[in-house]
């Protein structure tokens, strides 16, 4: 085995880099334009859960609905039940 490398051979071991799993893109931002981006992603993400939390608000007052038409069709309402749909 030699330990003199040529040029060709060293460029082999090099572009190996070139195909590791991660990439072989890197971007430098500032920490300002990080600190926006991340702003960014947190207020989209917000938006979402929120969106998300809606819906789930509306369908959970959909069901309490049902329940309360089912205690009133089927005679179940007691003095001590509680309004469902306020």
């Amino acid at each position: 085995m030699s330990y003199y490398r040529t040029p060709f051979q060293i460029k082999n071991y090099i572009s190996a880099f070139d195909q590791m799993p991660f990439g072989s893109e890197v971007y430098v931002v500032s920490n300002s334009e990080y600190k926006k981006y991340k702003q960014q992603q947190a207020k989209e993400e917000i938006e979402v859960l929120e969106n998300r939390a809606e819906s789930y608000e509306k369908t959970a007052l959909s069901i309490r609905k049902v329940i309360q038409e089912l205690r009133e069709e089927n005679n179940l309402l007691s003095s001590d039940t509680k309004e469902l749909t306020e």
